[in-house]
């Protein structure tokens, strides 16, 4: 096993090395004994280093079988991220990765190809088969309020007879009533057994009962994955729970990652307390913290701690960084002051040096996140979109940094014979673009830098420059250097219909998730009327004050800032430079060399060894360049 250089030339790669540049909680979570371990990490901890490492370091001790271990991720995107990062550890073999339902669809194939059924239909268009059911309901909409209370009760396991019911316990409404509901919510099932068709909670379903059944389906689940990862364990419904109990043997070899304080997903069916107390799972568990964040400033997670603290929560969060801008707090008359307030913080935030994809606007609803982009436009600000933005350079990255004919193989095939993706996803156009470049190139050298010089030439790469507004859900696991968090008030959050101090305390969650994207810099706005009428502060906001603050000159630490700004600058400006040049030797996108987050974080943090680098990038990144952007940082230091 080794890690590879920019050249043909390799070193071993060692435990230890795997282990290059984490902190002591970090190293305790990837170093802990094999069994049930379950990490609480925070945002901004670092939880997807720590989860690939641990796969990475048990490999390389002897500890685990790679062939046989498994990651389990929530999203597409995690399970790529997740390939690319143990891709450079060139491993001898590789896990498997993906998504509950990608995951539980290649074991629901397996099982019925092994017992010679043919494979069923796979519902790509849910919504027409809801509306057929629905009959003249659908004719007055509600077709996505049937879908979501349907895959509630799969979530939770329920029968279209017991699912009104539990709703109604639950506080969840039931779109057309209870008796109608029944009816529909039976009418598709039926719907589908006649079409000999699934759709995706099937996938999941369809193994958990069969792992009832057979005994030995579940033996051969459990031979051929001993070793279980879990990203993002605090979302796990009841019966993605089940699922991986059905994959655990009675001495479980399983790694839990996540954060109860993120937990986002309850109206959907997620319930956060499966992962603070894994019932049904036997066995003492080691915990392992990690409360240091490395994203955000003091500042940015004060604020952020405080919010959870208004409804009675605790978080154990601490930023490792140095005092940064105060959380600014915009109180606005209405809705269309508040677009204009937007748009005139988004062009001070870019006025600083900063690029446009370096800033976010964020909303609780789309609605709001819609108007917001029209405002923006409209002002001749850029807003990110999917094509050929954020999205496609990120598949970009992530395909030119794998190493051979096979490593390019499956990780198109993963994409493109999953299911999971639709045609127009970035991942699925790169994905193909892999897969018809490895089809006119079946000699000669053939690895990630060759596709992306093939594909420099073959298709527009660049990366669109914008600003990304999203909603709170859509942001989850990502960053921003500088965020504006809008409507942060009430109606919104909490949102009106968040019924019961359950959902009360998610919304609560939901605007933690929200205000610990910003990494550097974070405004928060709110209105006293929106769409005529009265509204106001979030009661989530720990502090608002109406008066009129008085000057003062500001403190030395934000003096020293400001003294700082030309060099960190001209600091980020030589890195770019120096990044961009290596990209172009090489014919990849220069995010594929050194995302310009970790531009950022270079400058800001200033690291003094390579070890600090590969801490704050990777130890492959550290390894191949460390010396020389340590050059590069020294010199502009003294300069």
């Amino acid at each position: 096993m080794h890690i590879r250089d920019s050249d043909t030339t390799t070193r071993a790669a060692t435990p230890d090395s795997v282990l290059a540049g984490l902190d002591p909680d970090q190293r305790a979570a990837v170093t802990a004994p094999v069994g049930i371990v379950v990490v609480r990490a925070g945002a901004g901890s670092g939880k997807t280093t720590v989860l690939t490492r641990r796969i990475a370091w048990r490999a390389l001790s002897g500890s685990a079988d790679i062939e046989r271990s498994l990651a389990i991720t929530f999203t597409r995107q995690a399970a790529t991220e997740m390939r690319t990062r143990l891709s450079q550890f060139a491993l001898d073999g590789r896990p498997t990765i993906g998504t509950f339902h990608a995951v539980a669809r290649r074991m629901m194939l397996q099982q019925l190809e092994d017992k010679g059924r043919r494979s069923p239909v796979i519902i790509n268009n849910r919504s027409s088969v809801v509306s057929q059911c629905m009959g003249d309901d659908a004719r007055s909409g509600g077709v996505t309020d049937v879908l979501n209370a349907i895959d509630w009760a799969h979530a939770r396991m329920l029968t279209p007879g017991t699912a009104a019911t539990a709703m109604t316990s639950a506080g969840v409404a039931v779109p057309l009533g209870a008796t109608r509901f029944s009816e529909v919510f039976d009418a598709y099932e039926r719907a589908k057994k006649k079409r000999g068709a699934v759709d995706l909670n099937d996938f999941l379903t369809s193994v958990v009962q069969d792992g009832v059944k057979d005994p030995r389906f579940v033996e051969s689940l459990r031979f051929q994955f001993r070793h279980i990862s879990v990203d993002e364990a605090q979302d796990m419904n009841p019966l993605q729970y089940e699922f991986l109990k059905t994959l655990l043997s009675t001495q479980p070899d399983v790694f839990l990652v996540g954060d109860s304080n993120q937990a986002i997903y309850g109206f959907n069916g997620a319930d956060k307390s499966l992962f603070d107390s894994l019932p049904g799972i036997e066995g003492a568990a080691t915990v392992v913290s990690l409360p240091s964040n490395y994203r955000c400033t003091p500042e940015i997670v004060t604020m952020a701690v405080a919010t959870l603290a208004q409804d009675g929560q605790t978080a154990d969060a601490v930023s490792t960084r140095v005092s940064g801008q105060p959380v600014l707090l915009k109180r606005c008359a209405n809705e269309q002051v508040e677009a204009a307030t937007v748009a005139k913080e988004v062009l001070r935030g870019f006025g600083r040096g900063r690029s446009w994809s370096d800033l976010a606007v964020l909303t609780r609803i789309n609605t709001t996140a819609d108007q917001l982009r029209e405002t923006l436009s409209a002002a001749g600000i850029p807003v990110r979109t999917a094509r050929r933005g954020g999205a496609w350079g990120r598949a970009v990255a992530a395909a030119t940094e794998l190493t051979g004919r096979e490593g390019l193989s499956v990780w198109s095939s993963d994409i493109l014979d999953s299911g999971e993706y639709e045609k127009d996803d970035a991942d699925f156009l790169v994905a193909q673009r892999v897969r018809q470049f490895l089809d006119e190139n079946r000699v000669g050298t053939v690895d990630g830098r060759a596709f992306g010089t093939w594909l420099a030439t073959s298709a527009d790469v660049s990366e669109t420059d914008g600003v990304d507004v999203l909603t709170f859900h859509a942001a989850k696991g990502r960053e921003w250097s500088f965020v504006i968090v809008a409507g942060m008030e009430k109606g919104f959050l909490p949102h009106r219909s968040a019924r019961g101090a359950t959902a009360r305390s998610e919304e609560a969650r939901l605007a933690y998730v929200a205000l610990t994207r910003a990494a550097d810099e974070l405004v928060v706005t709110w209105t006293d009327s929106r769409n005529g009428r009265s509204s106001g502060p979030s009661p989530f906001l720990p502090s608002v004050t109406t008066d009129t603050p008085q000057p003062s000159a500001p403190p030395e630490e934000l003096r020293r800032f400001n003294r700082s700004l030309p060099q960190r600058n001209r600091l980020e400006n030589e890195l770019r430079e120096w990044r961009d040049a290596h990209a172009h030797s090489r014919r990849v996108d220069p995010e594929a060399v050194l995302p310009d987050r970790s531009v950022k974080r270079l400058v800001r943090v200033q690291p003094s060894t390579v070890d600090e680098i590969a801490k704050i990038v990777d130890a492959v990144f550290a390894h191949r360049y460390g010396e020389e952007v340590l050059t590069i940082l020294r010199n502009g230091s003294t300069a």
